[in-house]
């Protein structure tokens, strides 16, 4: 004798409430992932704003001088520190950015490499945020 088993409403209705449980909650996973990376995506886009304003900044200040040794009063008047010859750094964005300037000179011509890089990123392969590299020519000095 073939016996089977019918399954009885109510637990049709109990399997019918996984499945449902079971689809919103991949549902649900898919959504705050598609939020999670939305959310990435802005705070790196407003990280490249601000160093994009940061930069312009720097560029304007080193454009305004009209002879190289007003550079590093103005620059560190400015925000920037000194810790070696020819390089300057600033934080900015409540210290969750960096940026470096590096000023060389040849003649009456200043090169000015600037980098803004993500403090959380701080590792030797990251790459920055923006880089720029600018030249000014000042007059001779005295």
């Amino acid at each position: 004798m073939n016996l089977r088993q019918r399954l009885s409403a109510g637990n049709l209705l109990l399997l019918e409430l996984i499945l449902a449980l079971v689809f919103f909650s991949l549902t649900m996973a898919a959504t705050m992932s598609v939020f999670g990376r939305a959310y990435e995506m802005s705070k790196d886009a407003a990280g490249i704003d601000m160093a994009l304003a940061q930069s312009n900044s720097a560029i304007e200040i080193i454009r305004s001088v009209d002879r190289s040794e007003e550079i590093r009063n103005i620059l560190t008047g400015n925000g920037f520190s000194n810790p070696e010859e020819g390089k300057y750094e600033k934080e900015y964005g409540d210290g969750r950015y960096n940026m470096e300037l590096i000023l060389s000179k040849e003649g009456n011509l200043i090169t000015a490499d600037i980098s803004c890089l993500d403090n959380e990123d701080r590792a030797d392969t990251a790459e920055p945020l923006y880089e720029i590299s600018i030249k000014h020519a000042v007059k001779g000095d005295r």
